[in-house]
């Protein structure tokens, strides 16, 4: 996966994503994923896409719960469907912990012409609400061909 300018290219294609504003950094590259840091909030946002053989077509929200998995004791609790890009995407929060701290998640995740976007907001409970406008902005950004 590389990235240019909210320009992302995926060994099948390319996306574009919008931008943070401060004081989320990023993005870094990690793995197949982009990753935005806010040292204010301890929160996170990770992206990933995952294109032609990597592609699963399962239902959204068994998708959405595979995200959870990173999560110790991971609940999520309660998911909605929207429309992003003219396809049916899922939202779904819920809470867990990692390393022994507190998180909550919102997930949202879409399908698209053999593609799964995947868009992950990680910040301690206290945090959270803060930083949901920005990752809710970032996403709805998502440029697909």
């Amino acid at each position: 996966m590389g990235y240019d300018q909210g320009r992302v290219t995926t060994g099948t294609g390319h996306f574009e994503v919008g931008f943070l504003p401060a004081p989320w950094e990023g993005p870094a590259r990690q793995l197949n994923h982009l990753v935005y840091k806010n040292d204010v909030l301890a929160a996170t946002i990770v992206t990933d896409a995952l294109c032609g053989r990597k592609f699963d077509d399962a239902p959204l929200p068994i998708l959405a719960r595979n995200l959870f998995i990173s999560l110790d004791d991971a609940h999520p609790d309660r998911s909605e469907t929207f429309p992003l890009r003219g396809r049916e995407a899922l939202r779904m929060d819920g809470e867990g912990s990692l390393d022994g701290v507190p998180l909550r998640m919102r997930v949202v995740v879409m399908k698209k012409d053999f593609c799964l976007y995947d868009f992950m907001y990680l910040a301690p409970p206290a945090h959270f609400e803060t930083g949901l406008p920005d990752f809710m902005r970032y996403v709805y950004e998502l440029q697909v061909p």
